[in-house]
């Protein structure tokens, strides 16, 4: 049985998606308020939780930060100026803590197989793509992210881990269909163009959204 971390579980897509990771057979542990079927619920205590792991499996092959903090206070821009505070708040929720959680769990990571590592993000911060005026700490927040996981990608790559960076579409397509979407993406392979090792797509790193649509960062 392959076991399974998803954390800051709070929106209706995260409970949904531990729901259907139980529902294909995974052990699921869980860090969240609310009790899920067929999901452990660990303590918000991050070293706590490790060591709860580590006693009843002893590893994670997958792991799953479904951290996505807005604030309605993120709505000023150029012309109205800066909010440092919103800023620093949507900074340490979407970076900082994601940064200290997977630090937390590593090890555990480093004793399974699965070796996956999965965040969600939006295409709205994307820069290439972004047409937003405001929600600038958002996207200032997961941009700095992005940049994260490009040198997590870069350290870790050489020891067989993959990352999958996933745009659940709040509010444009309903939580089932989204995390059955984000369940098909973070448990399959991108696979090997023309059976050539040299063109394995998982040595990019993309983010989809919940159509499969490929988005640039």
């Amino acid at each position: 049985m392959k076991v399974v971390l998803i954390t800051n579980i709070k929106k209706d897509f995260d409970k949904i998606l531990a729901g259907v990771f139980a529902r294909e057979g995974y052990k699921v542990y869980a860090i969240g308020s609310e009790q899920i079927n067929g999901v452990a619920l660990l303590p918000s205590d991050l070293k706590e939780a490790a060591g709860i792991i580590q006693k009843e499996s002893g590893l994670i092959d997958l792991y799953i930060d479904v951290s996505d903090e807005r604030s309605p206070l993120d709505n000023f821009n150029v012309r109205t100026g800066i909010n440092e505070q919103i800023i620093r708040e949507l900074y340490d929720a979407n970076v900082i803590r994601p940064m200290f959680m997977l630090e937390t769990f590593f090890p555990l990571l480093e004793m399974g197989q699965g070796k996956r590592i999965c965040y969600l993000t939006s295409a709205g911060a994307s820069i290439n793509e972004t047409k937003d005026t405001e929600n600038y700490a958002y996207n200032m927040a997961k941009v700095a992210l992005h940049n994260f996981l490009q040198i997590t990608r870069n350290a870790l790559a050489p020891k067989n881990y993959t990352i999958r960076v996933y745009d659940p579409m709040n509010g444009e397509i309903n939580a089932r269909s989204s995390a059955e979407a984000a369940y098909n993406y973070f448990t399959r392979g991108r696979g090997v163009e023309r059976g050539d090792e040299k063109r394995d797509d998982e040595n990019n790193l993309v983010f989809r959204d919940a159509y499969g649509k490929q988005h640039a960062w």
